[in-house]
């Protein structure tokens, strides 16, 4: 999504949450004409889905969230082919202003945004989802992975809004530039010639806003992304050539090497 998520709806959570339903959807529908008593968050790993809400239409990509509030009309513009993790849950919140200083006592969240590629949000959702039925089923626990999602989004979105200079806006450029470009076998004369700078000298703000090179967490996002696509039905070949693995057999060295499992083995995990 394009919009600043300054000039968004934004919404605060005072308390703490309780989930009602999670789970993933995965095909081709129009989202529904509803009015809702909880709240959705909605965290999408592929495709497009559009939606009309307070008499505007917005349309949310991979990779974004967004977060719809209770009591407000909610529905589809267009039939979308999508991918999503989604969550009803129950918490005491309101709309507020857009925020000018860092609030970490609240989840604090526009109506939409990017997920923190840094953060292993579809990781959690995933493993709620698991998890969401017995022998393992808490409504405790479900409701503590949802709450963690969430804070991590709202702080991360906050920093990027408010708090990080001009060295770590480059480095989240850089690292939106890699999740972009998965597919892509990108050379250093690409990042120099898209940042203005030496390779040398953007992997080292890199580094230092995110602990490791950019190398390394172009492999860290590809898997990341094969990790979902996997969840979602795709096929082993389809994965590594959508996630920029030339060699399918270099790719199952590599997954196997980050997740201690084949890409078979988590598929059917």
């Amino acid at each position: 999504m394009d919009t600043r998520q300054t000039d968004l709806y934004w919404f605060r959570l005072d308390e703490e949450i309780h989930v009602e339903d999670v789970d993933k959807f995965s095909g081709r529908n129009i989202h529904p004409d509803r009015v809702m008593t909880q709240w959705v968050l909605v965290l999408m790993t592929s495709g497009e889905r559009s939606f009309r809400i307070y008499g505007e239409d917005h349309v949310a990509h991979g990779g974004d969230f967004f977060l719809l509030p209770p009591y407000v009309r909610h529905c589809g513009i267009q039939c979308d082919n999508h991918a999503a993790f989604f969550a009803h849950f129950q918490a005491t919140g309101i709309q507020v202003p857009p925020p000018v200083k860092l609030d970490t006592d609240h989840i604090l969240l526009p109506l939409y945004g990017r997920v923190p590629l840094e953060l292993p949000c579809f990781d959690m959702m995933e493993y709620a989802i698991r998890h969401r039925t017995p022998p393992f089923f808490s409504k405790k626990f479900l409701s503590s992975q949802i709450q963690a999602i969430l804070h991590q989004i709202s702080l991360a979105v906050q920093k990027r809004e408010l708090w990080y200079n001009r060295e770590s806006r480059i480095a989240c450029r850089i690292l939106q530039y890699i999740d972009e470009n998965k597919d892509q076998h990108l050379r250093n004369q690409d990042y120099e010639a898209a940042f203005g700078k030496t390779y040398n000298r953007l992997n080292t703000i890199f580094q230092t806003a995110y602990g490791m090179t950019i190398k390394q967490m172009q492999v860290i996002l590809r898997v990341n992304q094969a990790k979902r696509m996997l969840r979602f039905g795709h096929t082993i070949s389809e994965t590594s050539t959508a996630c920029g693995f030339e060699d399918y057999f270099y790719f199952l060295k590599v997954f196997k090497s980050k997740t201690g499992m084949t890409p078979s083995e988590y598929r059917n995990s």
